[in-house]
């Protein structure tokens, strides 16, 4: 617990020159020396001196907890002097609330992450991408799923029907894999398969290898092509409108 610190002290009455001395007060356990801490503990003592002796006199022949502490003309002296031991006991007042200088560990760190759901397919909708993860694994099943990700669209639905989650939603026996922004959990016995991507992420097509990513599904959500005749996907191009119109402003791979 750490060793107490002894204090001596010397109390003088300045008209009759009667004084006490000891040597019963004592820092805390392993604290510090600090002389100021220390008047002040004496001072509250002496404090509680002049109350008992303010307590005696108020009701004869009573005791008071504190009788005897200190010698009688001492706790005269305290109960006259009220005020201004009062006053010595307080702790000194604080400086005025200021910001503090930052350390790395007061820092903020970074934003906790979330995931949209991309695909959730079940029952025979699962059984390719499950069959793609018997035969060529994870990866390659996370590449084929990537298909249904359609930037901003996706976003958009999630949030709109409530896909937006704090951590990865998994049942007891599902399986997980995870690459680049894409998590994806499984279970074979179950029969289903699902894929989220980090909420406010971008994959990478050159680390997933589907810089031409392959439409997961026919219709107008399919990627567009980035120019008539190419075989190029763009991922997040905005669909295209009638003829003569202008495609959708502000659609694009930032979320």
């Amino acid at each position: 617990m750490g060793e107490h610190q002894r204090y001596a002290y010397r109390i003088t009455e300045a008209t009759t020159g009667q004084t006490v001395q000891g040597r019963d007060l004592f820092t805390g356990a392993g604290q510090p020396v600090d002389p100021d801490r220390a008047l002040r503990d004496l001072a509250g003592y002496l404090s509680a001196a002049g109350e008992s002796r303010q307590y005696v006199l108020d009701n004869p022949g009573h005791t008071s907890e504190h009788e005897g502490v200190f010698p009688d003309w001492l706790a005269e002296a305290a109960r006259g002097n009220a005020d201004a031991l009062a006053l010595l006991a307080q702790d000194p007042p604080t400086e005025p609330d200021r910001p503090a200088e930052l350390t790395a560990s007061d820092e903020p760190g970074p934003a906790p992450r979330r995931w949209i759901s991309v695909v959730f397919l079940q029952g025979d909708e699962a059984d390719e991408a499950l069959d793609l993860i018997d035969r060529h694994g994870t990866d390659a099943a996370i590449e084929h799923l990537a298909g249904y990700d359609y930037g901003e669209e996706t976003v958009d639905a999630a949030l709109e029907n409530g896909y937006v989650y704090d951590t990865v939603p998994t049942g007891a026996t599902d399986r997980i894999a995870t690459r680049d922004v894409y998590t994806l959990t499984y279970n074979h016995s179950f029969g289903y398969v699902g894929l989220l991507r980090e909420y406010d992420a971008l994959p990478d097509p050159a680390l997933l290898g589907i810089d031409i990513p392959t439409p997961a599904h026919p219709g107008p959500t399919a990627p567009r092509r980035t120019s008539p005749g190419s075989d190029a996907w763009d991922w997040f191009a905005p669909p295209p409108g009638p003829t003569g119109t202008n495609p959708v402003q502000g659609r694009g791979p930032s979320l």
